[in-house]
């Protein structure tokens, strides 16, 4: 006989209550019949190898790396929606979606700070100080970060999370309505909220901060976000020698722009997908495996993001008036891809340990392949005799390697951050993060903005922007709640200068293999120094050890010098 509807659903709703044992016993199964054994875990039979399962001599912290498995696993749900959320994503599903992101966020958070989590960071911390050879150097770094994840965490009350996780994603939306209408009056009021909000993210997070003499507490509370364990005095101290020899080198490089050749204006259409196809392409000369991630086109802004297994990397639709600009935002978005694929999946999925270290060394991940081997002359020497075919451009003398390359190196002042070139950038980030330093501290008010903004943009241009939408409404970051991220970008970039030049020590015919097109040496090199490190190491430690020396701004200075002064 068969079963009905009204039993199958009479069978779900027992195994929704009862335990599996209980509703096994529970069914008319005579007693000669042999039990049902349920198979063993496939996460211990399958991956008992792996440092996130292998039994350790502190019970404590075995309860604890099970723990943050599963937090991490929700963290990679999180991830999957919010690439959902920018690529295919229909129209309808917006408050759904939403909704479903900031349930899980906090869901994340309440996981990750419960009581039971430090009960057992202590009873861990006090098994490893006494049993100091019984824990290896990824295991103590592994605790080391589960406590920094908690105190990060545990006074910032549940309620604020999800605010900030909704907040940050109507952010988007809302960015690219206000850009769209030159909206400042709607801009201004979100902005508002979400500097509120940050203000009370940054009071809770300093009720750990033990640093004396910090000018602004709540402002490195959230950068410390984004890069962990870093100093405002020590990242000031950066900002301003850079500054003091780029104010220096920025006007040689002007003069010598002068008596150069003014490179030819590319000549459409390039089709978009035919610039989508090239940019796969190049990520795939990078290294970057397809198998666990991909890259999609969006009207929202470029994000990288995704897990090690499922990276999903987001660039904005072609322009089909100029492919570099796209290809740009590939190889940027594609640096940041291969950290993310290179990290130690296998051993630490989803361990803190097994995690980026924060968005400076991403970004100089990110920068390394985009500003600096992107735009090194060989790489057009590889590029142009492609693009020239894939286009159908074949002989046209503005695709030759020597004007793509003048392209993308020519140096002049701009008030859009997107374009600005390799010797310039630094201005724009300068200048954002004065601005939300302001903002968060309370010197600058937020209906204030445009015209600090203007201000400062035209003591370096000498012009200022025709439009809200061309000057304070340009970039999406503190619409989506990035406020403390601008440092990352001259940091990476500072850390990409000081890691290439150990790299072009390393692997000593560089320039040839780029003109060739043989670029996984370096992804493997990438991969082997720094990606599969995790957070082993601190950021600053780990620089320390791959280039032998830590941070500084004059690897920086001497590659703008040598490229943009020295070079024929």
């Amino acid at each position: 006989m068969s079963l009905t509807r009204p039993f199958i659903f009479y069978i779900k709703s027992c195994i929704s209550h009862l335990s599996v044992k209980k509703w096994i016993n529970f069914l008319p199964i005579k007693r000669k019949t042999t039990p049902l054994k349920l198979p063993a875990p496939t996460m211990f039979s399958e991956q008992a190898s792996t440092k996130q399962y292998q039994n350790h001599a502190c019970p404590y912290y075995m309860q604890l790396k099970m723990h943050f498995r599963d937090v991490g696993r929700m963290n990679g749900i999180i991830e999957a929606l919010g690439r959902d959320f920018l690529t295919a994503m229909p129209d309808g599903a917006y408050k759904s979606r939403l909704g479903q992101i900031t349930f899980l966020s906090r869901r994340m958070h309440e996981d990750l700070v419960n009581k039971k989590v430090a009960n057992l960071i202590e009873k861990a911390s006090t098994h490893q100080r006494r049993n100091k050879k019984k824990w290896d150097d990824w295991d103590r770094a592994n605790l080391v970060e589960m406590e920094k994840m908690y105190r990060s965490n545990c006074h910032i009350d549940p309620d604020l999370i999800e605010q900030s996780s909704r907040l940050s994603y109507e952010g988007r939306r809302h960015h690219r309505e206000v850009l769209k209408n030159n909206d400042w009056k709607s801009a201004k009021i979100f902005l508002q909220q979400m500097i509120d909000l940050k203000r009370k993210v940054a009071d809770a997070r300093c009720m750990n901060d033990k640093s004396k003499h910090v000018v602004d507490p709540a402002y490195q509370a959230l950068m410390q976000e984004y890069i962990p364990d870093a100093q405002l005095t020590q990242i000031d101290d950066l900002f301003s020698n850079f500054k003091s020899g780029l104010d220096k080198l920025l006007p040689c490089i002007l003069d010598k722009q002068k008596s150069k050749n003014v490179p030819m204006s590319l000549e459409g259409p390039f089709e978009s997908n035919l610039q989508l196809w090239l940019n796969k392409s190049l990520l795939k000369v990078l290294g970057f495996d397809f198998e666990r991630g991909g890259l999609y086109e969006t009207g929202h802004n470029p994000v990288e993001g995704g897990t090690p297994d499922d990276t999903r990397l987001v660039i904005k639709t072609s322009d089909t008036g100029n492919f570099l600009e796209s290809m740009k935002s590939a190889l940027h978005e594609g640096g940041h891809g291969l950290y993310i694929q290179g990290l130690p999946r296998k051993e630490w999925r989803y361990q803190p340990v097994g995690q980026d270290l924060g968005a400076a060394v991403q970004e100089s991940q990110a920068l390394l392949v985009e500003m600096i081997i992107g735009r090194m002359p060989e790489f057009f020497d590889y590029l142009s005799p492609r693009v020239e075919g894939l286009f159908q451009k074949l002989g046209e003398e503005f695709m030759s390697p020597s004007n793509l390359y003048n392209l993308k190196t020519l140096v002049k002042t701009t008030s859009d951050r997107k374009n600005a070139d390799e010797a310039t950038y630094f201005y724009h980030i300068n200048m954002r993060m004065k601005l939300e330093r302001d903002m968060i501290s309370g010197r600058l008010a937020v209906s204030d903005l445009p015209d600090a903004w203007n201000a400062l943009i035209k003591e370096f241009t000498g012009e200022e922007p025709a439009t809200y939408a061309k000057g304070c409404l340009q970039d999406v970051h503190w619409f989506v709640g990035k406020i403390g991220y601008y440092p990352a970008y001259t940091l990476g970039h500072m850390m990409a200068a000081q890691i290439n030049d150990r790299i072009k020590r390393d692997i000593q015919n560089l320039p040839e293999l780029v003109a060739n097109g043989q670029l996984t040496p370096i992804k493997d090199w990438l991969g082997a120094n720094i990606h599969s490190k995790g957070r082993l190491r601190s950021a600053d430690k780990l620089i320390e050890d791959v280039t032998g020396s830590s941070l500084s701004s004059k690897p920086l200075l001497n590659h703008l010098e040598e490229r943009y002064l020295n070079a024929a």
